[in-house]
């Protein structure tokens, strides 16, 4: 009897060794994650966005807010004119590549006519920039940091390549988003897209892509781009402006627009 009595404790003995044991090893592996975390919040110090200001629309009051990524390029310039013509404002999500010094006007003129710009990425190379936080996190410095540096421009508006719910992002999501947001950075996504990225897209289909779903909102973010081999899309844009023009929608850049992101459970 006192053998099994005995047993018995022996078992119990280790089942709370055991049980302490990997305790103390998930507490070592949180450990090591959050200071991974705390470790990434501190080492992109220059990260640091302006305060905006944000416009709560009146009851009502219908503001179209276009945006447009990958550029700048030849293209941009195009746009910008239409854009004056029209008196519209636009927000200009760039990459890396087209911070170049030929494009150096296009950036100003940007600037000079009320336009908003915002990081989209500074390599738009989905594997490298979503390997990591910490991957993510030196590619928006660098693009803040050369937009800063290079071209007096400061922004607190970015975009995700592919947008907050694309795939790439995966479990991490919610790490990025925080990441950048204390930081003061404003995440937006959109709610009407031209699928101008997509296969081979003309002028007719641009334009129905909008308008079959942008009249269901009083502020629609529009997503269109602006990127090279998007002449497609300078083409469709005179008459996206006129419609909403004539829906009784007015332009705004996301300067002034409240934080955006979709809703999805991470």
């Amino acid at each position: 009897m006192e053998k099994i009595i005995l047993k018995k404790r022996m078992a119990a003995f280790i089942t709370e060794i055991l049980f302490l044991s990997f305790a103390v090893l998930i507490g070592i592996l949180i450990g090591r994650q959050k200071e991974a975390i705390e470790v990434s919040s501190s080492s992109f110090g220059l990260l640091n966005a302006p305060v905006r200001e944000v416009m709560t629309p009146l009851e009502g009051e219908k503001i179209a807010y276009l945006t447009f990524d990958d550029g700048p390029s030849s293209n941009t310039e195009k746009i910008l004119d239409i854009l004056e013509k029209h008196h519209a404002k636009a927000t200009f999500f760039v990459v890396g590549e087209g911070l170049t010094e030929k494009n150096r006007p296009v950036l100003e003129r940007m600037k000079a006519e009320g336009h908003s710009i915002g990081l989209h990425a500074y390599s738009h190379v989905y594997e490298q920039l979503y390997a990591s936080p910490e991957s993510l996190l030196a590619d928006y410095e660098q693009l803040f940091i050369t937009l800063k540096e290079d071209y007096g421009i400061e922004t607190a508006l970015f975009r995700f390549p592919g947008g907050s719910a694309s795939s790439y992002l995966k479990a991490n999501r919610k790490v990025y988003l925080e990441e950048l947001e204390k930081r003061g950075f404003s995440c937006f996504d959109w709610q009407v897209s031209g699928e101008d990225a997509v296969a081979e897209p003309t002028v007719y289909s641009i334009q129905q892509n909008i308008f079959q779903h942008v009249f269901a909102y009083d502020t629609p973010i529009i997503l269109l781009h602006d990127g090279r081999g998007r002449e497609v899309t300078v083409e469709a844009l005179p008459g996206i402006l006129e419609r909403l023009k004539e829906e009784g929608y007015r332009f705004d850049t996301l300067e002034h627009a409240p934080e955006y992101t979709y809703r999805i459970r991470d």
